[in-house]
């Protein structure tokens, strides 16, 4: 009797490490900065538009010491002066579960996910918040002064925003908080099992967060009345390999009609050795190149496929993305951010194995 209780025992461990490992996590979301033409970035980016203000039901955090100084707040609102050190938006990341086909996924799962440089302030379903600092990196001279605990003061390197979810458990279908918003809406129209917080009592098709950060984006820019010129960014500390590549950049211009023109750039590769280094030059567009925003739609699609996304997932981000991506005026560039970059600067941990895809798209927008 003892040999089978124990074989079962066994047994049953056996199929949970194989559930396990049959997880299949997927994440897409996108990182926002501002250039002017000369491409310099443009700070107090978490001064939103009004449009932009997620639903009452989604989490915000606020950290301690910039919660009672407007100045100094890091959370996104229409209202507030916005932080000049903030020139980065990390934007509406989400992440699905795909369990085993045909099998009940019972296992519990926490969640940390760390954003380098930045602090993230809204999320759902519930989680812990925190922003520290990075005291590993740190000399010692400054770990025993003002960076020994942030401050509020100053975005950096230095600073690590945390999020922490614990005992998720994974379900067929949740009771999803009502709204109209098409940006919440969007994400849920994939085909992936809902996630529950049972301490928190919420659940959506997704997990979802946000943030803000002093981070450069991945390419430089200069615009002039013929061209766009891109190159390397200063600063690639984040880069410990040889080359990170870039797999696909768009620069496209969406007009007040909604007409679009684009052109594609191939895979650029950023290297230690070539910061400021020009990678390309592509024209200004011409009346004749402007057509609706179905090719650049369908472009930007197919490589989000390519990375990795099911196709459900690439239609949910484009359609959540859709005002702001194809509709919103401006001239813009998007390139595929090389994993290398995501996993430094928003590393994420599971308590259970399992296949993670992520997916983030840069976005310029050019004033």
């Amino acid at each position: 009797m003892r040999k089978q209780h124990l074989f079962g025992a066994s047994l049953l461990a056996l199929l949970g490490a194989a559930q396990a490992a049959d997880l299949v996590v997927h994440e897409w979301g996108t990182i926002t900065t501002i250039h002017a033409a000369d491409g310099t970035a443009a700070g107090e980016l978490n001064r939103i538009d009004e449009a932009d203000v997620l639903p009452k039901f989604v989490h915000r955090y606020e950290p301690e010491t910039t919660r009672y100084d407007v100045k100094r707040f890091t959370g996104k609102r229409p209202n507030v002066p916005g932080r000049p050190d903030v020139n980065m938006r990390l934007e509406t990341p989400v992440i699905y579960f795909h369990p085993p086909p045909n099998q009940k996924y019972t296992a519990p799962i926490d969640i940390t996910v760390r954003f380098r440089g930045g602090v993230l302030n809204e999320f759902y379903p519930d989680a812990g918040a925190s922003v520290g600092v990075d005291t590993d990196r740190v000399s010692n001279k400054l770990r025993a002064g003002i960076l020994a605990e942030w401050n509020g003061d100053v975005l950096n390197n230095y600073v690590i925003g945390t999020l922490k979810w614990k005992g998720l458990r994974l379900h067929d279908t949740v009771v999803a908080p009502l709204t109209d918003s098409e940006v919440w809406l969007a994400p849920r129209e994939v085909n992936s099992v809902s996630v529950f917080n049972p301490e928190a009592g919420e659940g959506e098709q997704y997990l979802f967060y946000r943030g803000v950060a002093h981070l450069d984006a991945l390419l430089k820019t200069k615009l002039t009345r013929g061209q766009l010129q891109l190159a390397t960014p200063d600063n690639l500390a984040w880069l410990e390999s040889a080359q990170a590549i870039i797999p696909n950049i768009w620069f496209a211009d969406v007009r007040a009609d909604g007409s679009i023109a684009f052109r594609t750039q191939p895979a650029v590769k950023l290297k230690q050795e070539g910061a400021g280094k020009e990678l390309a030059r592509l024209k200004r567009f011409s009346a004749a190149d402007y057509t609706d925003a179905a090719p650049l739609r369908g472009s930007i699609k197919k490589a989000l496929i390519a990375q990795g996304l099911f196709a459900d997932e690439a239609e949910a981000m484009l359609n959540t993305w859709k005002a702001s991506y194809f509709q919103k005026p401006g001239l813009r560039v998007f390139y595929i951010v090389p994993r290398e970059w995501t996993d430094y600067f928003l590393p994420l941990e599971l308590s259970v194995p399992a296949r993670v895809t992520r997916v983030i798209v840069g976005r310029i927008d050019l004033k």
